[in-house]
């Protein structure tokens, strides 16, 4: 009996020309996806921060395209590059992945001129307001939490049935080699048992709610707890809050790490990790430290309720309020055990639905969905791993 034909899958990503969550995702579905059923090319712009990117993709044996988006129907040079690219590929099903509405914004268009017969679209943040009408031309649209996937609705009309919830993903970490330079780093802050560290991973931008964190922290230093704190991250409000930093007596307490290449260490170091946002969707910082067994602290908003249950794998306050994060970390302070136990059941629900495992299988079972497979069980693939279930649902 002949083997079906793989599904011709192309993969679109890099709107922005930066590396973030889209890129991830993108990276894990190429790289997962059984050989014996998909045959994956990645189209990629060619911006130079993602030349890694293409690179490791090449390196695993996955097609890799590197051109731009034309701007619009009258940049005919584009127009014919990408007409030609979709010639080769002849995708049987695109799969677009943006962020924050960047880059590709025409991609449903063009998939319906070049005769692509299945268009799945996934928004891996909160969607801006600016209309996006094409889409909802898209034959699945999927969010990462439930509360962005109401906000599409909203902002750009999408079909409530034609959308579906697919978390992000992560995967489980190498403690051991983690491990080291997390204790350099709470060496570096003198963390100690009863002088807690905190980290907060997260651009330094309003939306973040750094400015709730520090009179959080004023606060919490008003009690006399001793901690310390490490933010990790980059943005325009880095001297702004420095300054409130020093006003607040804290100059000495809050570190500003910058960017940080990798993150993990920094999360493992903690003994919690800080979330104090005003809108999320569903940060891949709070999967990354769940997964390491840290407990978190987060503003109720977007995707976070959807992975953190108040009082058993993390704490809830509600956003902007000070006082209310003040004393979710001044618990944590007087209770260790409590932090790890929340860490602890962090952990356990992090490995058993979150990692890209599940991600990925339940966009395989979207893909089963628009091509009538759903019920179809695919074989062990090429690369020796196990067959990813399909027709898993959240």
């Amino acid at each position: 009996m002949t083997s079906p034909e793989p599904l011709r899958l192309l993969l679109v990503t890099g709107g922005s020309g930066s590396f973030g969550t889209p890129e991830r995702a993108t990276w894990e579905l190429a790289t997962r996806l059984s050989d014996s059923r998909y045959s994956v090319t990645v189209w990629l712009p060619p911006a130079e921060e993602l030349d890694e990117l293409a690179h490791s993709l090449t390196h695993r044996s996955v097609a890799v395209e590197r051109l731009v988006e034309p701007r619009s129907r009258w940049d005919l040079r584009a127009a014919a590059s990408l007409g030609a690219m979709f010639r080769r590929v002849r995708p049987t099903l695109v799969h677009l992945h943006t962020e924050a509405d960047g880059g590709h914004r025409a991609l449903p268009s063009w998939t319906r001129l070049f005769g692509t017969p299945h268009l799945v679209a996934t928004h891996h943040g909160l969607p801006g307001w600016e209309p996006w009408a094409s889409l909802g031309t898209a034959d699945m649209v999927t969010a990462v939490c439930a509360s962005a996937g109401e906000a599409l609705i909203r902002a750009h009309g999408i079909a409530r049935q034609r959308l579906r919830i697919v978390g992000n993903g992560v995967e489980p970490p190498e403690e051991a080699a983690e491990a080291g330079p997390a204790q350099w780093l709470r060496e570096q802050l003198r963390a100690e048992d009863r002088r807690p560290l905190w980290v907060c991973a997260a651009r330094l931008e309003d939306i973040k709610g750094h400015d709730t964190l520090l009179d959080a922290l004023h606060r919490v230093h008003q009690r006399g707890f001793d901690f310390v704190v490490a933010l990790a991250g980059e943005g325009a409000r880095q001297e702004g809050l420095e300054r409130r930093a020093e006003e607040l007596g804290l100059a000495r307490k809050v570190h500003f790490l910058g960017s940080v290449d990798e993150l993990g260490p920094v999360l493992l170091a903690a003994d919690a990790v800080v979330l104090a946002s005003r809108e999320e969707a569903q940060p891949l910082s709070i999967l990354e430290a769940m997964v390491r067994g840290r407990p978190v602290v987060a503003s109720r908003v977007g995707g976070l309720p959807d992975l953190i249950e108040h009082g058993v794998n993390g704490l809830l306050v509600p956003p902007g309020d000070p006082e209310a994060l003040a004393e979710a970390l001044a618990t944590l302070h007087q209770q260790p055990d409590l932090a790890r136990q929340l860490g602890a059941e962090a952990s356990e629900r992090a490995h058993a639905q979150c990692t890209w495992a599940h991600a990925v299988a339940r966009y395989e079972a979207i893909y089963d969905d628009l091509l009538g497979l759903a019920g179809f069980t695919p074989r062990s693939d090429s690369r020796g791993r196990a067959p990813t279930a399909v027709g898993t649902r959240d």
